[in-house]
This record gives C-alpha cells, structure tokens and sequence, in this order.
C-alpha cells in the first residue's frame, strides 16, 4: 500500500477515534446509554438507520454480485430505500408511540414473557452469528487483497469494536454512525462521479447495453430475475419494519422526528446504491479476468472489484479511504447490535436489582461488559470460520437472513397489528418459520418443481436464487398464517394484567409523540458533530495538499469541499 494511502488510513482511524472521545461522557445513565434519552437527532437516528443496513459486505459480496450479474444486485438497497418508505409512512412513529427503551419491552407487551425471553436469546445468538459473518469477510477480504493474515486483520478490527463497545452508548454509537455515513457518502458519490468521467472519456462503458448486464447473465431468464427481485424487496421490508428493528426509531425525539429519519435512510438507499456499484460495473464491462489477479481470494475474487477500480484507476490515497470506509462499516453495524443486546440485558435487570444510588451505573457498567463479552465472541467465532473454505460470502448472507432472520422478524413485524393471537403465537411462529425455511433448503427440489410445472429447465447456477425466493414466499404465508390462525388452535384466557399490558399497547399506538422542546442539559451540543464534520473535511484537505498528482489534489479537494457543505448545512 502507498505512503498517502496509509496516512489516508490512519486519519480516518483517528476520526473514529475522536469521535468516540467526543461523545464518551453522554451514556452515564440507562436510559442516556440505551436510547440517549429520547433526544438522538433525526439525522444521527437516520444515518444509524442507513449504516446497520451497510455493511463491508457491500464492497465485497454485493460488488461481485455487481460485477457478475449487473443490475439485479441493486433490488437488495432499493429494497432497503421500500422498507425506510414504508417506516416512515407507518411503523417508525408507531414503534416511537410505544415508548419503550428497548425492542423486547414490545415483544413483552404483546406476547408475553416467555417470548421476550425467547427472542432475547434468539437475537443475541443470531448478533453473534451475523457480526461474526460480516467480520469474518471483511477480514479475509483485506487479508488477501493486502496479503496480512487473516487472523490478525480480524483481531485488529475486533479491537476497535470492543474499544467502541466498552466506552459504550447509543450517543456514542450514533455520533460515530453519522460521521461515518457522511465520510462515506460523499467519497463513493465522488468515486462514482469519477468512474461516470473515466467511462465517457475511455472506451469503458458503465452500463451494459445486453441482456446479460441487465438480466443477470447468460443462464439467467427475466422471470427469475424478477421473482428474485421481488423476494429481496420483502425481504428487506420486513427486516426493517419489525420489532427487533425497532431500535433505529426508539432513540427519536417523537412522531416527526421518527418520520425524518426514515425518510433520510430511505433516499440515502435510493441514490447510494447506484454510485457504489458503478466501479464494478465498469471492471465488469471491461471485462477485467479478477480471478487471475486476484488467485488468493480463489472463487471469490470478483470479490475484488470494488478496490481493483480504486487501486488502479484512482490516484494514491483513495484506496486507504475506502478501506478505512470499510472498516468503519464493519464497525458500525456491529457495534450499534452490541448496543441494543446491552440496553436489553439493562432493562431485564433493573426490576431485579435493589434500588441503590450507584444502580444506574452499576447497569451501565454492566451493559458495557455484557458488549466487550459479545465481542470477543465474535471476534473468535470469525477466526473460527477461516478454517471453512468453501462458503460464497454473497450467498451465506442472503441465505442466512432468509432462514434465520426472518422467521424472528415476522412474529415482531405483527406485534402491532391486531391479529388476536395469543401470547405463545410469538415463539411458535419463530420455530414454524425455521422448520419450514429449513426444511425447503434441504428437501425442496427446484429442478423437479419446475419441471412439475412444465417450466423450462433450471440452470444450476439459478438455484440458489429460486431457493430463496420460494422458501422466502414459503415462509412469510406459513408463519403470518400461523400467527393469525393459532387463536383457532388453543387461545387460554390471559390474566388481568397480562389483558391489561395489551390493551395498553395498543393503546399507545394511538397516542402521537410530541417533540420535546425542554433544554436537554445531559445531552452533548448541538456543535460537536458540525466541528467533527469539519475536521473530517480537513483531513481531506491535508491529503489534498500531500497528493503527488493534479488528479490527486483534485479528488481530495472536491471530497472535502462536500464535507465542508455537510458541516455549513448541520449548523443552521
């Protein structure tokens, strides 16, 4: 890696830094460190929204998806960009009217303690098991593109997730989530602006004028991409718009602010995406053979398409820029389920500890370390997962989400609809959904079904896809049946209180949120995250002036002129 590139690195690193130190004294309280006391501007809350729906991933596995198959790779974000539409028009406020602090007090609410319990530990393993994932493929991806070992770009990574993670906090977490969008925001629309320029004035072109780029290869038909397409749609607006998501909304000062942040998180996916991906598409057209200069990452090497582009097209100093990108959407997803996990864990044993005066720090404390342990698991279970060699990061994450995600997010997706099911509703409709999910990954034969149908036969490498998107259509009419009809099957009357907690669910739902206008003396200033983004902004400046090149210099400055747009526009 060049000298600019890793100064590029460490100044990046050191943002995240002081960002963390800026805000380490806003999480003294339980409340301050679960939901920042209600106060979390809409752009933070937003822009949290954005970054735990992003992920390394995208410049990996989404980038080869990219790089491969074209355009289809876009309905996974567009698919985000629907689901923050309809979180915004809907669920956002709805989940702020509960006013809850955490995402189990509504599990709790409508289906009973047995099955917040339930997806407590549900959603802690399946923390471990994502974050796990995503750490893993960031740190196999840098380790052969860099040729570091794998193990140790993973314990590096893992160290700043648990030094994020102990100082701890959704101030903490959300100030380093919105730095973060931003840096990363306008150095892929720069990027992308580049790669537009570089394909106008070469002979590269952007977007594909064949079927292959538009339908997803030779072996692909419009019908499998459009059913494809239409499940990672679902897919992505469930898993925005259910309890265990609730938290993003939470932390918003009422009903509008609610709206707001959906709303930015929904046009960031709107637009974002198509930047991202020009730089695989352009490597794709041109038809770059990664395999060949990439033979360490193996299967995987279209894997390499993003930072191929940035190594070889842009000058010195891009390329430690979006690694430091990449680690910090590494970081940020994994760090913002830490603190979810911990606010959790926080709210579960305040009724059973002794009212004390040091109580709200003993629970903060607690919550810190409940983090630092998720941590070091995950950092183990990714080191773990080195020694299997044979895993698609693209197709384990999809797959994954579908069969272990989702059955968790429809019953919390429904936890505020009134269906009338009863409490045991709840995990009964988890375990329907994996059993079914499960069962057509092992048993269901694609192949043979669509011959049954009389269809056309079925390349191999539309498997996967088929799979997914009817184990996914299998899933959401099983476990959305399931819950509706189990009131038929055996509805035991509830208790007076438990009658009670219900109604008042439902109750809330109806009564708006409004803003709280009251001075926020515990909250940090309004100035803290404008300066950050001018300091972000001058860190490009300083690379501009050590950039050897005029196309260096150029790129750094338009980067840091946007940066200093962002931090005029945050103050007003």
């Amino acid at each position: 890696m060049p000298t600019l590139d890793r100064v590029a690195l460490l100044l990046a690193l050191m943002v995240i830094v002081g960002t963390v130190i800026a805000y380490r004294r806003r999480a003294e309280t339980p409340d301050g460190f679960v939901r920042g006391g209600g106060r979390v501007p809409w752009w933070m809350a937003g822009s949290t929204a954005f970054m735990t729906q992003f992920s390394a991933w995208t410049f990996t596995g989404a980038a080869q998806k990219a790089y491969e198959d074209g355009f289809s790779v876009l309905m996974i974000f567009w698919g985000n960009a629907l689901g923050f539409l309809l979180a915004a028009l809907y669920f956002a406020p709805r989940f702020r009217r509960l006013r809850v602090s955490t995402y189990s007090e509504i599990i709790r609410m409508r289906y009973g303690r047995f099955t917040q319990l339930f997806y407590v530990v549900s959603q802690i393993v399946l923390t471990l098991m994502t974050a796990s994932i995503a750490l893993y493929g960031v740190s196999l991806f840098l380790g052969a593109v860099f040729d570091v070992r794998v193990a140790f770009v993973t314990l590096v990574i893992g160290a700043v997730i648990i030094c994020v993670t102990l100082i701890g906090g959704v101030w903490v977490v959300s100030a380093n989530n919105f730095i973060q969008m931003v840096q990363l925001a306008v150095l892929t629309f720069v990027i992308g602006g580049f790669g537009l320029w570089l394909a106008a004035d070469t002979d590269m072109s952007v977007i594909g004028d064949g079927r292959d780029f538009w339908i997803g290869g030779d072996d692909y038909s419009l019908g499998i991409m459009v059913v494809w397409s239409a499940a990672m749609l679902v897919k992505q607006c469930i898993s925005i718009n259910n309890a265990t998501s609730s938290y993003r909304f939470l932390t918003t000062n009422g009903d509008r602010d609610a709206r707001k942040a959906a709303s930015l998180a929904s046009i960031l996916f709107v637009v974002g995406p198509v930047s991202w991906f020009i730089p695989p598409w352009l490597i794709g057209q041109a038809g770059i053979d990664l395999a060949a200069l990439y033979p360490a990452l193996g299967e995987d090497a279209a894997n390499a398409a993003y930072v191929h582009f940035i190594r070889d097209f842009l000058p010195p100093g891009v390329l430690g820029l979006v690694v430091a990108a990449m680690l910090a959407v590494t970081v940020a997803p994994i760090t913002t389920s830490l603190n979810r996990d911990a606010g959790v864990i926080i709210s579960l044993l305040t009724p059973l500890l002794g009212a004390s005066e040091r109580l709200g720090q003993r629970l903060v404390a607690i919550g810190r370390s409940f983090g630092v342990l998720q941590g070091s698991i995950i950092v183990t279970l990714a080191i773990a997962l080195g020694q299997v060699h044979h895993l698609s990061l693209f197709d384990i994450m999809v797959m994954f989400g579908v069969i272990f995600q989702m059955p968790l997010a429809l019953p919390a997706m429904l936890s505020i609809a009134r269906t009338g099911a009863p409490d045991w509703a709840g995990w009964g409709g988890v375990l329907v959904g994996i059993l079914v999910t499960t069962s057509s990954y092992v048993w269901l034969d694609v192949e043979a079904l669509g011959q049954w149908l009389g269809l056309p036969s079925i390349h191999p490498s539309q498997l996967v896809d088929i799979k997914l998107a009817v184990s996914l259509v299998l899933q959401v009419v099983s476990v959305v049946g399931f819950v509706y009809l189990a009131r038929f099957v055996h509805a035991p009357p509830r208790s007076t209180a438990r009658q009670a907690e219900v109604d008042e669910l439902f109750a809330r739902l109806e009564r708006p949120v409004a803003a709280d206008t009251t001075p926020d003396s515990g909250g940090p200033s309004r100035e803290l995250a404008p300066r950050l983004v001018l300091c972000v902004a001058l860190v490009s400046l300083l690379l501009a002036v050590l950039a050897d090149t005029w196309l260096g210099a150029g790129f750094f400055m338009i980067v840091a002129v946007c940066q200093l747009v962002v931090s005029r526009l945050l103050r007003r």
